[in-house]
Parts: C-alpha cells; sequence; structure tokens
C-alpha cells in the first residue's frame, strides 16, 4: 500500500469515527427533547387543571353581588 493509500485510510476511518459520535449525539438529543416533551405536554395539562379549580374555587368563595342595591352610606 502507498502512502496516499494508507493516509486516505486513516482519514476516512477518522471521518467515520466522527459520523458515529455524531449519530450517537443525535439519538441522545432526539430521546431527550422526546422525554421534555412529554413532561411539558403533562405540566401543561396539570396547569389547565389547576387553572380551572382555582376558578371553580373562586366562584364559590364569591358572593354574587346585588343588583340595583344602594350602597350602605345612603
Amino acid at each position: 500500500m502507498s502512502e496516499i493509500d494508507q493516509e486516505m485510510r486513516q482519514r476516512i476511518e477518522k471521518l467515520e469515527t466522527k459520523i458515529s459520535f455524531q449519530e450517537s449525539t443525535i439519538e441522545d438529543l432526539s430521546s431527550s427533547l422526546y422525554y421534555q416533551a412529554l413532561k411539558l405536554e403533562r405540566f401543561e395539562r396539570l396547569l389547565r387543571d389547576f387553572a380551572s379549580k382555582m376558578k371553580e374555587v373562586a366562584g364559590e368563595a364569591m358572593p354574587p353581588l346585588p343588583q340595583n342595591e344602594r350602597p350602605p352610606h345612603y
């Protein structure tokens, strides 16, 4: 084998190694992103439920305002 062939093989192996690490990193990032999206959906659902319950509690705690009633200082 010539020196040029040997150098080309080394360069190709180096590139293949880099590609392999990049593919692994991309898979890890994709997996992380997927689980983050699941968590975000769960938190959004919890927040909607919480907001709904807060509206219910606020509606129950406040008595309805009287219509056309004079204030006590009149």
